[in-house]
């Protein structure tokens, strides 16, 4: 009996078969389309490899929920997610651009405080400089 990476041949068809039932239905067609067979050591090894080519998926690290639909199959969930996360993202670009309108009116505010605060210097300057050179 064969052991390969600690597993015999029935080991690794049940393993494959199992990461297999976690694709999509249009994942399962293109791992068979890539030569996905469990059948026979060589092609059982080969159908891993083929199944770890869907990682990402196959341990549902999916980027995104819309991501996940979209590879469910499930094309109008996929949209609505979509669709809720522009308004999402719509909700979040408001209140960052009222957030910098905020900060942007503080910062006008200081700057004009501080230039009426340095024109009132300058002036006082001027004022001494003319009393000094008038007497």
């Amino acid at each position: 009996m064969n052991i390969i990476q600690g597993l015999n041949y029935r080991q690794w068809q049940q393993r494959n078969t199992d990461k297999f039932k976690t694709l999509t239905l249009s994942q399962q067609k293109e791992a068979r389309t890539k030569g996905f067979f469990n059948r026979g050591w060589e092609q059982v090894q080969k159908s891993w490899e083929i199944l770890m080519s869907f990682v990402n998926i196959v341990n549902n690290n999916v980027a995104t929920i819309f991501e996940h639909k979209l590879n469910k199959g499930d094309l109008i969930g996929a949209i609505n997610q979509s669709l809720h996360e522009t308004e999402h993202i719509e909700e979040v670009v408001e209140q960052k651009v009222d957030k910098i309108d905020r900060l942007l009116e503080k910062a006008t505010d200081i700057f004009n405080k501080t230039k009426k605060r340095f024109a009132t210097y300058e002036t006082a300057m001027e004022y001494r400089y003319n009393e000094q050179t008038t007497t």
